[in-house]
Protein backbone atom coordinates (compact mmCIF):
# COMPACT_ATOMS: atom_id res chain seq x y z
CA UNK A 1 0.00 0.00 0.00
CA UNK A 2 3.06 2.60 0.88
CA UNK A 3 4.71 1.88 -1.83
CA UNK A 4 1.70 2.06 -4.48
CA UNK A 5 1.50 5.57 -2.70
CA UNK A 6 4.66 6.32 -3.53
CA UNK A 7 4.13 5.58 -7.04
CA UNK A 8 0.74 7.10 -7.45
CA UNK A 9 0.81 11.17 -6.97
CA UNK A 10 -2.59 11.15 -8.01
CA UNK A 11 -3.84 9.21 -4.66
CA UNK A 12 -2.65 12.04 -2.95
CA UNK A 13 -4.29 14.21 -4.76
CA UNK A 14 -7.50 12.89 -4.13
CA UNK A 15 -7.07 12.32 -0.78
CA UNK A 16 -5.70 16.03 -0.45
CA UNK A 17 -9.05 17.24 -2.24
CA UNK A 18 -11.19 14.97 0.07
CA UNK A 19 -9.92 16.58 3.11
CA UNK A 20 -9.65 19.85 1.32
CA UNK A 21 -13.19 19.41 1.01
CA UNK A 22 -14.32 17.84 4.54
CA UNK A 23 -12.74 20.47 6.03
CA UNK A 24 -14.19 23.23 4.45
CA UNK A 25 -17.56 21.48 4.88
CA UNK A 26 -17.49 21.36 8.60
CA UNK A 27 -15.76 24.96 8.73
CA UNK A 28 -19.21 26.47 6.69
CA UNK A 29 -21.47 23.71 9.33
CA UNK A 30 -19.42 25.80 11.89
CA UNK A 31 -20.03 28.91 10.28
CA UNK A 32 -23.50 28.52 9.89
CA UNK A 33 -23.75 27.53 13.57
CA UNK A 34 -22.13 30.55 14.90
CA UNK A 35 -24.52 32.85 12.47
CA UNK A 36 -27.69 30.89 13.87
CA UNK A 37 -26.14 31.77 17.63
CA UNK A 38 -25.44 35.74 16.49
CA UNK A 39 -28.95 35.34 14.83
CA UNK A 40 -30.37 34.07 18.10
CA UNK A 41 -28.46 36.88 20.42
CA UNK A 42 -29.68 39.36 18.43
CA UNK A 43 -33.15 38.55 18.76
CA UNK A 44 -32.94 38.21 22.24
CA UNK A 45 -31.38 41.36 22.86
CA UNK A 46 -33.81 42.72 20.33
CA UNK A 47 -36.71 41.49 22.73
CA UNK A 48 -34.88 42.92 25.36
CA UNK A 49 -34.43 46.10 23.63
CA UNK A 50 -38.55 46.03 23.39
CA UNK A 51 -38.97 45.11 26.68
CA UNK A 52 -36.61 48.10 27.74
CA UNK A 53 -38.49 50.58 26.10
CA UNK A 54 -42.06 49.26 26.68
CA UNK A 55 -40.84 49.76 30.90
CA UNK A 56 -40.07 53.11 29.48
CA UNK A 57 -43.11 54.11 28.16
CA UNK A 58 -44.85 52.93 31.74
CA UNK A 59 -42.44 54.69 33.99
CA UNK A 60 -43.13 57.99 31.55
CA UNK A 61 -47.13 57.20 31.74
CA UNK A 62 -46.49 56.61 35.61
CA UNK A 63 -44.38 59.91 35.95
CA UNK A 64 -46.89 61.75 33.53
CA UNK A 65 -49.24 61.04 35.50
CA UNK A 66 -47.87 61.76 39.07
CA UNK A 67 -46.97 65.43 36.98
CA UNK A 68 -50.33 66.07 36.02
CA UNK A 69 -51.92 65.42 39.21
CA UNK A 70 -49.45 67.39 41.13
CA UNK A 71 -50.31 70.09 38.35
CA UNK A 72 -54.59 70.11 39.54
CA UNK A 73 -54.16 69.50 42.62
CA UNK A 74 -51.32 72.88 43.19
CA UNK A 75 -51.85 74.82 39.91
CA UNK A 76 -48.23 75.00 40.43
CA UNK A 77 -46.65 75.33 36.95
CA UNK A 78 -43.79 73.37 38.15
CA UNK A 79 -45.28 70.22 38.24
CA UNK A 80 -45.69 70.08 34.44
CA UNK A 81 -41.79 69.91 33.48
CA UNK A 82 -41.55 66.27 34.58
CA UNK A 83 -44.92 65.54 32.25
CA UNK A 84 -43.63 67.68 29.75
CA UNK A 85 -40.54 65.29 29.57
CA UNK A 86 -41.83 62.25 30.38
CA UNK A 87 -44.34 62.59 27.20
CA UNK A 88 -41.09 63.31 25.55
CA UNK A 89 -39.61 60.32 26.51
CA UNK A 90 -43.08 58.56 25.86
CA UNK A 91 -42.78 59.95 22.32
CA UNK A 92 -39.05 58.64 21.84
CA UNK A 93 -40.05 55.32 23.16
CA UNK A 94 -42.64 55.22 20.51
CA UNK A 95 -40.93 56.05 17.46
CA UNK A 96 -38.18 53.19 18.91
CA UNK A 97 -41.05 50.65 19.21
CA UNK A 98 -41.60 51.00 15.98
CA UNK A 99 -38.47 50.50 14.15
CA UNK A 100 -37.77 47.53 16.58
CA UNK A 101 -41.44 46.09 15.79
CA UNK A 102 -41.14 47.12 11.77
CA UNK A 103 -41.82 43.69 10.85
CA UNK A 104 -44.50 42.85 13.52
CA UNK A 105 -47.22 43.40 12.38
CA UNK A 106 -49.13 42.99 15.46
CA UNK A 107 -47.07 44.63 17.37
CA UNK A 108 -47.54 47.79 14.56
CA UNK A 109 -50.99 47.65 15.75
CA UNK A 110 -50.87 48.15 19.34
CA UNK A 111 -48.13 51.11 18.30
CA UNK A 112 -50.61 52.92 16.13
CA UNK A 113 -53.35 52.67 19.14
CA UNK A 114 -50.80 53.52 21.78
CA UNK A 115 -49.61 56.63 19.49
CA UNK A 116 -53.21 57.38 19.06
CA UNK A 117 -53.81 57.06 23.19
CA UNK A 118 -50.99 59.53 23.04
CA UNK A 119 -52.12 61.99 21.09
CA UNK A 120 -55.54 61.95 22.62
CA UNK A 121 -53.57 61.90 26.30
CA UNK A 122 -52.00 65.49 24.94
CA UNK A 123 -55.26 66.89 23.40
CA UNK A 124 -57.24 66.19 26.78
CA UNK A 125 -54.03 67.71 29.18
CA UNK A 126 -53.82 70.55 27.03
CA UNK A 127 -57.71 71.41 27.71
CA UNK A 128 -57.35 70.48 31.33
CA UNK A 129 -54.21 73.19 31.43
CA UNK A 130 -56.35 75.46 29.35
CA UNK A 131 -59.27 74.99 32.01
CA UNK A 132 -57.34 75.79 34.96
CA UNK A 133 -55.61 78.71 33.37
CA UNK A 134 -58.97 80.26 33.13
CA UNK A 135 -58.86 80.28 36.92
CA UNK A 136 -61.68 77.38 36.74
CA UNK A 137 -62.10 75.52 39.95
CA UNK A 138 -61.50 71.84 40.04
CA UNK A 139 -65.44 70.91 40.88
CA UNK A 140 -66.16 71.87 37.31
CA UNK A 141 -67.44 69.50 35.58
CA UNK A 142 -65.70 70.13 32.77
CA UNK A 143 -62.30 69.85 33.87
CA UNK A 144 -63.51 66.80 36.57
CA UNK A 145 -64.58 64.88 33.13
CA UNK A 146 -60.99 65.51 31.49
CA UNK A 147 -59.29 64.38 34.44
CA UNK A 148 -61.36 61.36 34.33
CA UNK A 149 -60.92 60.66 30.40
CA UNK A 150 -56.93 61.09 31.42
CA UNK A 151 -56.65 58.76 33.77
CA UNK A 152 -58.70 56.09 31.51
CA UNK A 153 -56.40 56.74 28.47
CA UNK A 154 -53.31 56.76 31.09
CA UNK A 155 -54.85 53.20 32.10
CA UNK A 156 -55.43 52.67 28.26
CA UNK A 157 -51.37 53.12 27.72
CA UNK A 158 -50.86 51.09 30.31
CA UNK A 159 -53.13 47.92 29.62
CA UNK A 160 -51.74 48.30 25.89
CA UNK A 161 -48.11 48.49 26.64
CA UNK A 162 -48.92 45.26 28.90
CA UNK A 163 -50.13 43.37 26.30
CA UNK A 164 -47.25 44.18 24.38
CA UNK A 165 -44.84 43.28 27.19
CA UNK A 166 -46.43 39.66 27.47
CA UNK A 167 -46.09 39.26 23.80
CA UNK A 168 -42.16 40.18 23.67
CA UNK A 169 -42.05 38.39 27.02
CA UNK A 170 -43.21 35.32 25.33
CA UNK A 171 -41.51 35.61 22.43
CA UNK A 172 -38.26 36.19 24.80
CA UNK A 173 -38.68 33.03 26.21
CA UNK A 174 -38.71 31.19 22.80
CA UNK A 175 -35.86 33.03 21.64
CA UNK A 176 -33.88 32.27 25.28
CA UNK A 177 -34.63 29.10 24.51
CA UNK A 178 -33.07 28.72 21.30
CA UNK A 179 -30.19 30.50 22.01
CA UNK A 180 -29.70 28.60 25.06
CA UNK A 181 -29.84 25.28 22.63
CA UNK A 182 -27.44 27.20 20.32
CA UNK A 183 -25.00 27.27 23.04
CA UNK A 184 -25.62 23.82 23.96
CA UNK A 185 -24.77 22.83 20.32
CA UNK A 186 -21.65 24.88 19.79
CA UNK A 187 -19.42 23.06 22.05
CA UNK A 188 -20.78 19.97 20.45
CA UNK A 189 -19.63 21.59 16.74
CA UNK A 190 -16.35 22.66 18.20
CA UNK A 191 -15.45 19.51 19.44
CA UNK A 192 -16.27 17.67 16.53
CA UNK A 193 -14.46 20.02 14.53
CA UNK A 194 -11.41 20.20 16.57
CA UNK A 195 -11.49 15.43 16.65
CA UNK A 196 -12.46 15.36 12.71
CA UNK A 197 -9.65 18.26 12.23
CA UNK A 198 -6.84 15.93 14.49
CA UNK A 199 -7.99 12.83 12.80
CA UNK A 200 -7.20 14.01 9.59
CA UNK A 201 -3.96 15.88 11.18
CA UNK A 202 -3.36 12.30 12.83
CA UNK A 203 -3.67 10.35 8.99
CA UNK A 204 -1.88 13.50 7.73
CA UNK A 205 1.46 12.76 9.99
CA UNK A 206 1.48 8.90 9.55
CA UNK A 207 1.18 9.19 5.86
CA UNK A 208 3.80 11.69 5.86
CA UNK A 209 5.79 9.97 8.26
CA UNK A 210 5.55 6.61 6.16
CA UNK A 211 6.27 8.47 3.19
CA UNK A 212 9.28 10.36 4.82
CA UNK A 213 10.58 7.02 6.29
CA UNK A 214 10.10 5.41 2.68
CA UNK A 215 11.74 8.66 0.62
CA UNK A 216 14.54 8.43 3.42
CA UNK A 217 15.10 4.95 2.31
CA UNK A 218 14.89 5.92 -0.91
CA UNK A 219 17.36 8.73 -0.62
CA UNK A 220 19.85 6.19 1.07
CA UNK A 221 19.43 4.04 -2.38
CA UNK A 222 19.77 6.83 -4.62
CA UNK A 223 23.13 7.63 -2.44
CA UNK A 224 24.00 4.50 -2.93
CA UNK A 225 23.44 4.18 -6.16
CA UNK A 226 25.26 7.16 -7.03
CA UNK A 227 28.23 6.57 -5.05
CA UNK A 228 28.64 3.38 -6.80
CA UNK A 229 28.45 4.62 -10.21
CA UNK A 230 30.84 7.08 -9.39
CA UNK A 231 32.89 4.32 -8.40
CA UNK A 232 32.25 2.97 -11.49
CA UNK A 233 32.67 5.89 -13.54
CA UNK A 234 36.22 6.05 -12.24
CA UNK A 235 37.18 2.14 -12.66
CA UNK A 236 35.58 2.34 -16.15
CA UNK A 237 37.03 5.19 -17.31
CA UNK A 238 33.59 7.30 -18.93
CA UNK A 239 31.42 9.63 -17.12
CA UNK A 240 27.86 10.77 -17.73
CA UNK A 241 26.00 14.13 -18.21
CA UNK A 242 22.42 15.42 -18.93
CA UNK A 243 21.10 18.10 -21.55
CA UNK A 244 18.19 20.20 -21.51
CA UNK A 245 16.98 20.63 -24.99
CA UNK A 246 14.60 22.80 -23.77
CA UNK A 247 15.95 25.11 -21.35
CA UNK A 248 20.04 24.54 -22.54
CA UNK A 249 20.81 23.74 -18.55
CA UNK A 250 23.70 21.07 -18.57
CA UNK A 251 24.93 18.92 -15.97
CA UNK A 252 28.20 16.83 -15.53
CA UNK A 253 29.15 14.19 -13.37
CA UNK A 254 32.24 14.08 -11.57
CA UNK A 255 33.97 11.83 -13.25
CA UNK A 256 33.54 14.20 -16.27
CA UNK A 257 35.90 16.88 -14.79
CA UNK A 258 37.84 14.52 -13.85
CA UNK A 259 38.64 13.22 -17.08
CA UNK A 260 39.13 16.60 -18.82
CA UNK A 261 41.76 16.69 -15.94
CA UNK A 262 39.99 18.61 -13.63
CA UNK A 263 38.78 19.01 -10.26
CA UNK A 264 35.06 18.05 -9.86
CA UNK A 265 32.47 20.81 -10.66
CA UNK A 266 35.28 23.23 -11.02
CA UNK A 267 33.49 25.34 -14.01
CA UNK A 268 30.06 25.15 -15.13
CA UNK A 269 28.86 22.81 -17.23
CA UNK A 270 27.95 23.79 -20.92
CA UNK A 271 29.00 23.34 -24.18
CA UNK A 272 30.78 26.52 -24.84
CA UNK A 273 33.31 25.49 -21.60
CA UNK A 274 33.64 21.62 -23.28
CA UNK A 275 34.61 22.75 -26.56
CA UNK A 276 37.64 24.38 -25.02
CA UNK A 277 38.89 21.28 -24.28
CA UNK A 278 38.32 19.71 -27.83
CA UNK A 279 41.42 19.45 -30.08
CA UNK A 280 41.17 21.88 -32.92
CA UNK A 281 41.18 19.83 -35.68
CA UNK A 282 37.80 18.17 -34.28
CA UNK A 283 35.99 21.19 -33.09
CA UNK A 284 34.15 21.59 -36.57
CA UNK A 285 33.01 18.09 -35.84
CA UNK A 286 32.11 18.51 -32.50
CA UNK A 287 30.46 21.70 -33.03
CA UNK A 288 28.67 20.11 -36.15
CA UNK A 289 27.28 17.66 -33.61
CA UNK A 290 26.42 19.70 -30.95
CA UNK A 291 23.72 21.30 -34.21
CA UNK A 292 22.55 18.77 -35.47
CA UNK A 293 21.30 17.02 -31.85
CA UNK A 294 19.51 20.27 -31.13
CA UNK A 295 18.04 19.85 -34.71
CA UNK A 296 17.51 16.11 -34.79
CA UNK A 297 17.03 16.04 -30.94
CA UNK A 298 19.34 12.89 -31.33
CA UNK A 299 23.29 12.31 -30.66
CA UNK A 300 24.84 9.13 -32.90
CA UNK A 301 28.34 7.48 -31.61
CA UNK A 302 30.93 10.47 -31.69
CA UNK A 303 34.78 9.92 -31.99
CA UNK A 304 37.13 12.89 -31.56
CA UNK A 305 40.28 14.03 -29.51
CA UNK A 306 40.87 16.54 -26.39
CA UNK A 307 43.59 18.23 -24.72
CA UNK A 308 43.27 17.60 -21.12
CA UNK A 309 45.00 20.40 -18.30
CA UNK A 310 48.23 19.23 -18.55
CA UNK A 311 47.90 19.38 -22.43
CA UNK A 312 47.38 15.52 -22.63
CA UNK A 313 45.71 14.26 -25.85
CA UNK A 314 43.36 11.95 -25.04
CA UNK A 315 40.77 10.27 -27.32
CA UNK A 316 36.94 10.22 -26.37
CA UNK A 317 34.18 8.41 -27.53
CA UNK A 318 30.44 9.77 -26.50
CA UNK A 319 26.68 8.69 -27.30
CA UNK A 320 23.02 9.36 -25.56
CA UNK A 321 19.81 9.39 -26.21
CA UNK A 322 16.58 11.21 -25.67
CA UNK A 323 14.18 10.74 -22.62
CA UNK A 324 11.15 13.30 -21.64
CA UNK A 325 10.85 13.73 -17.98
CA UNK A 326 7.24 14.45 -16.07
CA UNK A 327 7.29 17.84 -16.93
CA UNK A 328 7.29 17.43 -20.83
CA UNK A 329 11.39 18.45 -20.98
CA UNK A 330 13.41 16.31 -23.60
CA UNK A 331 16.54 15.63 -21.52
CA UNK A 332 19.55 13.86 -23.44
CA UNK A 333 21.34 11.38 -21.32
CA UNK A 334 24.54 10.78 -22.46
CA UNK A 335 27.99 9.42 -21.66
CA UNK A 336 31.26 10.08 -22.14
CA UNK A 337 34.16 7.08 -22.63
CA UNK A 338 37.79 7.96 -22.61
CA UNK A 339 38.91 5.19 -25.01
CA UNK A 340 42.50 6.57 -25.24
CA UNK A 341 43.94 2.72 -24.13
CA UNK A 342 41.29 0.70 -26.15
CA UNK A 343 42.73 2.83 -29.09
CA UNK A 344 46.14 1.93 -28.37
CA UNK A 345 45.54 -1.51 -27.87
CA UNK A 346 43.48 -1.57 -30.79
CA UNK A 347 46.19 -0.08 -33.33
CA UNK A 348 48.89 -2.69 -31.63
CA UNK A 349 46.57 -5.41 -32.18
CA UNK A 350 46.10 -4.21 -36.12
CA UNK A 351 49.85 -4.03 -36.43
CA UNK A 352 50.61 -7.18 -34.96
CA UNK A 353 47.71 -8.64 -36.77
CA UNK A 354 49.00 -6.98 -40.06
CA UNK A 355 52.85 -8.49 -39.34
CA UNK A 356 50.95 -12.04 -38.81
CA UNK A 357 49.13 -11.73 -41.86
CA UNK A 358 51.98 -10.80 -43.97
CA UNK A 359 54.29 -13.76 -41.57
CA UNK A 360 51.64 -16.11 -43.14
CA UNK A 361 51.16 -14.97 -46.26
CA UNK A 362 55.04 -14.77 -46.67
CA UNK A 363 54.89 -18.59 -45.03
CA UNK A 364 52.03 -20.10 -47.35
CA UNK A 365 53.34 -18.73 -50.12
CA UNK A 366 57.21 -20.09 -49.15
CA UNK A 367 55.59 -23.46 -48.53
CA UNK A 368 53.88 -23.70 -51.75
CA UNK A 369 56.98 -22.64 -53.87
CA UNK A 370 59.56 -24.27 -51.60
CA UNK A 371 57.08 -27.17 -52.60
CA UNK A 372 56.77 -26.48 -56.28
CA UNK A 373 60.85 -25.66 -56.41
CA UNK A 374 61.45 -29.46 -54.83
CA UNK A 375 58.94 -31.47 -57.16
CA UNK A 376 61.82 -30.16 -60.02
CA UNK A 377 65.16 -31.70 -58.62
CA UNK A 378 62.81 -34.55 -57.83
CA UNK A 379 62.09 -35.06 -61.36
CA UNK A 380 65.44 -34.78 -62.13
CA UNK A 381 66.65 -37.60 -59.59
CA UNK A 382 63.89 -39.57 -60.91
CA UNK A 383 64.92 -39.21 -64.46
CA UNK A 384 68.64 -39.95 -64.05
CA UNK A 385 66.89 -43.13 -62.35
CA UNK A 386 64.88 -44.34 -65.03
CA UNK A 387 67.93 -44.64 -66.97
CA UNK A 388 69.55 -46.97 -65.52
CA UNK A 389 69.21 -50.50 -67.63
CA UNK A 390 69.29 -53.66 -65.72
CA UNK A 391 72.50 -54.48 -66.86
CA UNK A 392 73.96 -50.53 -65.00
CA UNK A 393 72.49 -52.33 -62.19
CA UNK A 394 73.40 -55.99 -62.19
CA UNK A 395 77.28 -54.24 -62.34
CA UNK A 396 76.34 -52.68 -58.80
CA UNK A 397 77.36 -54.12 -55.90
CA UNK A 398 74.91 -55.41 -53.55
CA UNK A 399 75.43 -52.59 -51.58
CA UNK A 400 74.89 -50.31 -54.22
CA UNK A 401 71.65 -51.70 -55.43
CA UNK A 402 70.41 -51.58 -51.75
CA UNK A 403 71.26 -47.85 -51.88
CA UNK A 404 69.68 -47.36 -55.55
CA UNK A 405 66.83 -48.85 -53.57
CA UNK A 406 66.99 -46.62 -50.59
CA UNK A 407 66.92 -43.63 -53.34
CA UNK A 408 63.91 -44.66 -54.85
CA UNK A 409 61.85 -45.00 -51.56
CA UNK A 410 63.14 -41.72 -50.43
CA UNK A 411 62.35 -40.19 -53.64
CA UNK A 412 58.36 -41.28 -53.30
CA UNK A 413 58.44 -40.69 -49.68
CA UNK A 414 59.61 -36.68 -50.09
CA UNK A 415 57.39 -36.15 -52.91
CA UNK A 416 54.22 -37.47 -50.65
CA UNK A 417 55.44 -35.24 -48.02
CA UNK A 418 55.50 -32.30 -50.58
CA UNK A 419 51.57 -33.36 -52.11
CA UNK A 420 50.51 -33.49 -48.91
CA UNK A 421 52.45 -29.89 -47.62
CA UNK A 422 50.01 -28.45 -50.76
CA UNK A 423 46.96 -29.87 -49.49
CA UNK A 424 47.23 -28.37 -45.88
CA UNK A 425 48.22 -25.35 -47.69
CA UNK A 426 45.51 -25.13 -49.85
CA UNK A 427 43.21 -25.71 -47.12
CA UNK A 428 44.69 -23.05 -44.86
CA UNK A 429 44.44 -20.37 -47.55
CA UNK A 430 41.38 -21.49 -49.96
CA UNK A 431 38.98 -18.92 -50.29
CA UNK A 432 35.85 -20.34 -48.75
CA UNK A 433 33.38 -20.56 -50.99
CA UNK A 434 30.42 -22.85 -49.44
CA UNK A 435 27.81 -24.16 -51.60
CA UNK A 436 24.62 -26.89 -50.13
CA UNK A 437 25.78 -29.75 -51.56
CA UNK A 438 24.94 -33.79 -50.84
CA UNK A 439 27.06 -35.14 -48.71
CA UNK A 440 26.26 -38.63 -49.86
CA UNK A 441 27.85 -37.41 -53.31
CA UNK A 442 30.51 -36.56 -51.44
CA UNK A 443 31.40 -39.70 -50.09
CA UNK A 444 30.94 -41.55 -53.36
CA UNK A 445 33.59 -39.22 -54.96
CA UNK A 446 36.09 -40.22 -51.79
CA UNK A 447 35.69 -43.80 -52.96
CA UNK A 448 36.11 -43.70 -56.34
CA UNK A 449 39.55 -41.65 -55.43
CA UNK A 450 39.78 -44.40 -53.05
CA UNK A 451 38.59 -47.69 -55.32
CA UNK A 452 41.98 -49.47 -55.83
CA UNK A 453 42.85 -49.39 -52.01
CA UNK A 454 39.71 -50.25 -51.75
CA UNK A 455 39.66 -53.21 -53.91
CA UNK A 456 43.10 -54.20 -53.27
CA UNK A 457 42.64 -54.14 -48.78
CA UNK A 458 38.91 -55.90 -49.55
CA UNK A 459 38.10 -53.28 -47.49
CA UNK A 460 33.99 -52.89 -46.72
CA UNK A 461 32.36 -49.61 -46.11
CA UNK A 462 29.09 -49.02 -45.00
CA UNK A 463 27.07 -45.90 -44.50
CA UNK A 464 23.90 -44.20 -42.72
CA UNK A 465 22.50 -41.41 -44.98
CA UNK A 466 24.15 -38.28 -45.07
CA UNK A 467 22.12 -34.86 -45.45
CA UNK A 468 22.62 -31.95 -47.34
CA UNK A 469 24.85 -29.16 -45.76
CA UNK A 470 26.35 -25.64 -46.88
CA UNK A 471 29.86 -27.04 -46.93
CA UNK A 472 33.06 -26.50 -49.35
CA UNK A 473 33.19 -29.41 -51.65
CA UNK A 474 36.58 -29.92 -52.51
CA UNK A 475 37.91 -29.89 -48.86
CA UNK A 476 35.20 -31.91 -47.74
CA UNK A 477 36.07 -34.62 -50.27
CA UNK A 478 39.55 -34.26 -48.83
CA UNK A 479 38.59 -35.17 -45.46
CA UNK A 480 36.52 -38.66 -46.40
CA UNK A 481 39.76 -39.80 -48.42
CA UNK A 482 41.95 -39.25 -45.04
CA UNK A 483 39.83 -40.47 -42.73
CA UNK A 484 38.77 -43.54 -44.80
CA UNK A 485 42.63 -43.87 -46.14
CA UNK A 486 43.50 -43.40 -42.48
CA UNK A 487 41.51 -46.62 -41.42
CA UNK A 488 42.52 -48.54 -44.17
CA UNK A 489 45.97 -47.86 -43.66
CA UNK A 490 46.37 -48.79 -40.10
CA UNK A 491 44.01 -52.03 -40.50
CA UNK A 492 44.62 -55.12 -38.75
CA UNK A 493 46.55 -57.69 -40.77
CA UNK A 494 44.98 -60.79 -42.22
CA UNK A 495 41.86 -58.81 -41.30
CA UNK A 496 39.82 -56.65 -44.09
CA UNK A 497 38.86 -53.37 -42.77
CA UNK A 498 35.26 -52.41 -42.01
CA UNK A 499 33.98 -48.90 -42.02
CA UNK A 500 31.05 -48.11 -40.46
CA UNK A 501 29.81 -44.30 -41.05
CA UNK A 502 26.84 -43.30 -38.81
CA UNK A 503 25.02 -40.54 -38.75
CA UNK A 504 22.29 -38.77 -36.67
CA UNK A 505 21.10 -34.89 -35.89
CA UNK A 506 21.72 -34.05 -32.10
CA UNK A 507 21.27 -30.72 -29.97
CA UNK A 508 24.62 -29.35 -29.30
CA UNK A 509 23.66 -28.90 -25.49
CA UNK A 510 23.21 -32.61 -25.12
CA UNK A 511 26.69 -33.61 -26.51
CA UNK A 512 29.47 -33.37 -23.84
CA UNK A 513 32.13 -33.43 -26.19
CA UNK A 514 31.07 -30.82 -28.50
CA UNK A 515 33.09 -27.82 -27.04
CA UNK A 516 32.35 -24.38 -27.73
CA UNK A 517 29.11 -24.54 -30.45
CA UNK A 518 28.00 -22.00 -32.50
CA UNK A 519 24.50 -23.34 -33.64
CA UNK A 520 21.79 -25.06 -31.81
CA UNK A 521 21.72 -28.26 -34.16
CA UNK A 522 24.68 -30.38 -35.10
CA UNK A 523 24.94 -33.33 -37.45
CA UNK A 524 27.06 -35.78 -35.51
CA UNK A 525 28.87 -38.18 -38.42
CA UNK A 526 31.09 -40.81 -36.94
CA UNK A 527 33.61 -43.11 -38.71
CA UNK A 528 34.22 -46.45 -36.85
CA UNK A 529 36.82 -48.92 -37.83
CA UNK A 530 37.77 -52.50 -36.88
CA UNK A 531 41.76 -51.43 -37.16
CA UNK A 532 44.89 -51.21 -35.13
CA UNK A 533 43.50 -48.40 -33.12
CA UNK A 534 45.48 -46.48 -30.36
CA UNK A 535 46.26 -45.29 -27.20
CA UNK A 536 43.04 -42.99 -25.96
CA UNK A 537 45.97 -40.37 -24.49
CA UNK A 538 46.87 -40.00 -27.66
CA UNK A 539 43.48 -38.44 -29.00
CA UNK A 540 44.68 -35.08 -29.53
CA UNK A 541 48.80 -35.62 -30.43
CA UNK A 542 47.33 -37.42 -33.30
CA UNK A 543 45.94 -33.82 -35.25
CA UNK A 544 49.52 -32.00 -34.40
CA UNK A 545 51.08 -31.54 -37.71
CA UNK A 546 53.67 -34.02 -38.68
CA UNK A 547 52.71 -35.89 -35.49
CA UNK A 548 53.16 -40.03 -35.86
CA UNK A 549 52.05 -42.82 -33.25
CA UNK A 550 54.00 -45.15 -35.25
CA UNK A 551 56.96 -45.44 -37.15
CA UNK A 552 57.54 -45.32 -40.98
CA UNK A 553 58.83 -48.28 -40.44
CA UNK A 554 55.89 -50.13 -40.29
CA UNK A 555 53.02 -47.19 -41.62
CA UNK A 556 53.91 -45.01 -44.56
CA UNK A 557 52.81 -41.76 -44.24
CA UNK A 558 54.04 -37.95 -43.95
CA UNK A 559 51.47 -36.93 -40.77
CA UNK A 560 50.19 -34.35 -42.18
CA UNK A 561 46.86 -36.00 -43.27
CA UNK A 562 45.28 -35.79 -40.05
CA UNK A 563 45.97 -32.25 -39.85
CA UNK A 564 44.64 -31.31 -42.97
CA UNK A 565 41.05 -32.99 -41.81
CA UNK A 566 41.39 -30.80 -38.23
CA UNK A 567 41.71 -27.59 -40.57
CA UNK A 568 38.70 -28.49 -43.37
CA UNK A 569 36.26 -29.08 -39.99
CA UNK A 570 36.93 -25.66 -38.58
CA UNK A 571 36.72 -24.15 -41.76
CA UNK A 572 33.06 -25.63 -41.63
CA UNK A 573 33.11 -24.14 -38.02
CA UNK A 574 32.81 -27.54 -36.77
CA UNK A 575 34.68 -29.80 -34.77
CA UNK A 576 36.78 -33.50 -35.58
CA UNK A 577 37.61 -35.31 -32.46
CA UNK A 578 39.28 -39.12 -32.26
CA UNK A 579 38.96 -41.54 -30.08
CA UNK A 580 40.77 -45.51 -29.89
CA UNK A 581 41.20 -48.59 -28.27
CA UNK A 582 44.66 -50.64 -29.17
CA UNK A 583 43.62 -53.59 -31.48
CA UNK A 584 40.06 -52.97 -31.28
CA UNK A 585 39.86 -49.35 -33.65
CA UNK A 586 39.36 -45.84 -33.80
CA UNK A 587 36.23 -43.82 -34.11
CA UNK A 588 36.73 -40.14 -35.95
CA UNK A 589 33.56 -37.73 -34.98
CA UNK A 590 33.16 -34.97 -37.61
CA UNK A 591 30.40 -32.31 -35.95
CA UNK A 592 28.88 -30.24 -38.39
CA UNK A 593 26.59 -27.35 -37.58
CA UNK A 594 22.93 -27.07 -39.18
CA UNK A 595 23.31 -22.80 -39.97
Amino acid sequence: MKKNAVNNPNLFKVLFVLSAAVLLFIASLNFKHNQTIEQAAEKVIHAHKINFELEKIINCTKEGRHGLAGYIITNNSQFLAPYKIANQKLAVSLKTLRLLNKKQKAQLDILNQLEQLTDKKNTNFNQIKALLFQNKVLSNKIIQQKIIYDSVLMDSIMALTTTMSRVESSNLQKRNSIYNYQLFLNPIFTIGTVFITLIFLIISFTRINDDVKILQQSNDKLLFLKTSNDQSEILGNYSSWLWNLDTNEMTFSDNQYRLLGHEPQSFVANNANFLKFIHPEDVPLVENSIDKTISDQDLPTLYYRIIKKDNEIRYFKSSGTIIIDSYKNKILIGNTRDITDERIAKLEIEARNLELEQSNNELISFNYVASHDLQEPLRKIQTFISRFSEIDLLNLSDDGKGYFSKIGIAITKMRELIDDLLLYSRASKAEKKFELFDLNTTLERAKQELSQVIKDSKAIITTDQLPNLEIIPFQMQQLFVNIIGNAIKYAKKNSPPKIKIKCEKIIAIDDEFLLKPVATEYYKISFLDNGIGFDEQYSDKIFVLFSRLISDKEYQGSGIGLTICKKIAENHLGQLSASGTPNIGATFTLYLPVL
